[in-house]
């Protein structure tokens, strides 16, 4: 259609058709055959909605261009899906990292509740990213890298700047390539704090892959990755994935999450035990912005829930006290005023406001 023919009903037809679309109907345009299980899942809601979001954006400086009078894009956009997120709980994070054998899970998983990593930001480490003695000898690893598998058809189009590596084809005639790329947005790009657990189990990770290039310097094939297999060759974010899969079929008695669902577990926790210092999870997380970090990840688990409504209890229905006399401090006690506090309270660091943020709600 013309776009000077575009009405805003003709918008919210193409949104109730894309909601009845199963996904992965087409692809660069060109319809696909779906299973009849594929037919059955559909675009979701926040798809659509950043199909609005975009089509604005395109319509909104045709107007700028004065190429139309008024965008046709309806000012309602439509909703985005809200569905609930399966986390694990403290306890069941410590547990399930005790019970991981295989040591790429484990190492995945690891970084993972420490710093709330994206699959691809997993694999896409490398040694030179790790720093032991950073942080008078914390220990930190950068974030600013991430691992991922593309048609080669996309790849051509591709910014060549934001492309690090293009790893060797493994298949002859593969229509896929492995590479590596920088970080999808600045903010993604982060330094993250070592715990000591963590710290040492890096230190034999590394030392283990100087062992597999001894046993056999020949045949072994240096990807200069973090994550490789005995080989040398470089671990994909799919087989992180699968082991995940293969381990959760081992353990039925922990909830079923995706391999995503770890950070999201991790993300939740941080926020409870900061006191909801959002700004500083998100430093660890990587999100754009704050509103992001709270929307998607801030999960409320069910025991801190039942806290906050036995504290409401408490609070709400306790009969107010009479008033009994001003304390007057005693000879000799230190006293401070109101605005002196405010100063202190407002020059402190992070780590002792979140501490008084707990103090006041407790």
């Amino acid at each position: 259609m013309e776009m000077q023919k575009l009405k805003p009903y003709h918008m919210e037809n193409l949104y109730t058709t894309l909601s009845k679309t199963p996904c992965g109907s087409y692809i660069e345009g060109k319809k696909q055959e779906l299973t009849e299980k594929q037919k059955q899942r559909f675009l979701s809601g926040t798809t659509i909605h950043e199909v609005h979001r975009l089509l604005g954006t395109a319509f909104q400086y045709a107007v700028e261009w004065g190429i139309l009078v008024k965008s046709p894009v309806p000012v309602d956009s439509p909703k985005k899906s809200t569905q609930e997120r399966t986390i694990w709980t403290v306890k069941e994070m410590r547990a399930a990292l005790d019970s991981m054998d295989d040591p790429i899970l484990h190492l995945a998983v690891h970084l993972t509740l420490v710093g709330a990593l994206r699959e691809g930001e997993i694999v896409g480490l490398t040694p030179e990213d790790l720093d032991f003695d950073a942080a008078d000898g914390i220990g930190t690893f950068r974030i600013n890298k991430s691992m991922q598998r593309v048609r080669k058809e996309a790849l051509n189009q591709v910014d060549d700047g934001c492309i690090i590596k293009v790893f060797p084809d493994k298949l002859e005639r593969s229509t896929t390539s492995l590479i590596l790329k920088s970080t999808k947005t600045a903010s993604s790009c982060r330094t993250i704090f070592m715990t000591s657990a963590l710290k040492e189990e890096l230190r034999k990770w590394l030392n283990q892959l100087a062992a597999d290039e001894r046993k056999d310097p020949a045949r072994y094939h240096d990807s200069g990755m973090l994550f490789r297999l005995p080989n040398g060759l470089a671990v994909e974010p799919v087989l992180i994935r699968k082991k995940f899969l293969k381990w959760q079929d081992a353990h039925p008695e922990f909830p079923r999450i995706v391999f995503h669902g770890l950070r999201h577990s991790s993300a939740t926790y941080q926020l409870m035990i900061s006191g909801g210092d959002v700004k500083a999870v998100q430093g660890t997380t990587g999100h754009a912005t704050a509103d992001m970090l709270v929307n998607t990840y801030a999960h409320i688990q069910q025991s801190s829930r039942v806290e906050l409504g036995r504290k409401f209890e408490e609070g709400f229905y306790v009969k107010p006290e009479s008033p009994s006399p001003q304390a007057v401090p005693t000879a000799g006690e230190p006293t401070i005023s109101m605005t002196a506090l405010l100063e202190l309270l407002k020059n402190a660091d992070p780590e002792v406001k979140a501490q008084l943020r707990l103090a006041l709600l407790t």
